[in-house]
């Protein structure tokens, strides 16, 4: 009699391997088999799972080896960057200043545009501007009116009289003026206007060879002389820093067409925020 090896796999995923005398105690089972003459292999076309013999296997289980992973787990956490926090906020300006005044707000303090909204929907409960007849309808009295629109229609044309509430919140935010506070670790800092983009790009130089221009990098609270050192080990190349010209700030320097590269290790690695949206744009 011939040796066969026969692999039954059972309906919780355990695979047995069974050999020449256990074929007996499986005919037993009610299976049915054919030998591939080609692989010389034997394949396992049904068992009857009702049988008694089939109900009571038990696979063996091996105990799973639990490895101490507490000291890699530290050093992961060590050498994780600092998470990035960046929020868009807003300062009153001119137009919106009596807004804010008529309902108590100060003036000189940044907001969300959470918070900037809940002002101006506090001034027109306060002024009673909602319209009667239509409750998604705010009427503009003249304050509100000059807050979200003058200088902002063109001459000879209407002003609005009255604005749907739907878009009453993103019309007055954007009347303010824009600002953004960015904070890594225990460090933060305020900054008007929105937020800036790090730019990467490459360039050939003399001899056809590609280098990868890195800049922006302060947006982000990113120092440009570690950033420098961490990509030469990352990529195994040259790196250098310089001054923007005409502008502050610096440019990193690396050799060769690493961009998609650069782009990929800044975002796991270096802008890890929970801003919901920011994108990283390579130009």
């Amino acid at each position: 009699m011939c040796k066969i090896n026969l692999i039954v796999k059972f309906g919780g995923g355990q695979r047995v391997q069974l050999e020449g005398p256990t074929m007996y105690y499986l005919v037993g089972l009610q299976i049915s088999v054919k030998e591939d003459k080609y692989k010389k292999e034997t394949v396992l076309f049904s068992v009857n799972r009702s049988h008694l013999d089939y109900l009571s296997f038990k696979p063996e289980r091996r105990q799973e080896q639990k490895v101490d992973q507490g000291g890699d787990q530290a050093v992961k956490e060590t050498r994780s960057p600092k998470l990035l926090e960046v929020s868009e906020i807003y300062k009153p300006s001119v137009h919106v200043n009596p807004i804010f005044a008529s309902v108590g707000a100060d003036t000189g303090k940044l907001y969300s545009a959470s918070e900037a909204s809940d002002v101006v929907f506090k001034y027109i409960e306060k002024g009673h501007l909602v319209k009667t007849m239509n409750k998604s309808i705010v009427v503009l009295d003249p304050t509100l009116c000059d807050a979200l629109f003058k200088g902002a229609i063109k001459k000879g044309s209407a002003y609005p009289t009255e604005i749907h509430k739907k878009d009453l919140g993103s019309t007055f935010v954007s009347r303010m003026q824009a600002h953004h506070v960015v904070t890594r670790g225990s460090e933060s800092v305020v900054r008007k206007g929105s937020v800036r983009t790090i730019q990467i790009m490459t360039e050939r130089r003399q001899g056809n060879k590609k280098v990868t221009k890195l800049s922006g990098m302060e947006t982000f609270l990113m120092d440009a002389d570690a950033l420098a050192s961490e990509l030469q080990k990352k990529f195994a190349c040259s790196t250098s820093v310089s001054e923007l010209p005409g502008k502050k700030g610096h440019e990193v320097l690396i050799q060769g067409g690493v961009i998609d590269d650069v782009a990929r290790h800044l975002i796991e690695q270096c802008l890890k925020t929970n801003l919901a949206g920011l994108r990283f744009r390579p130009d």
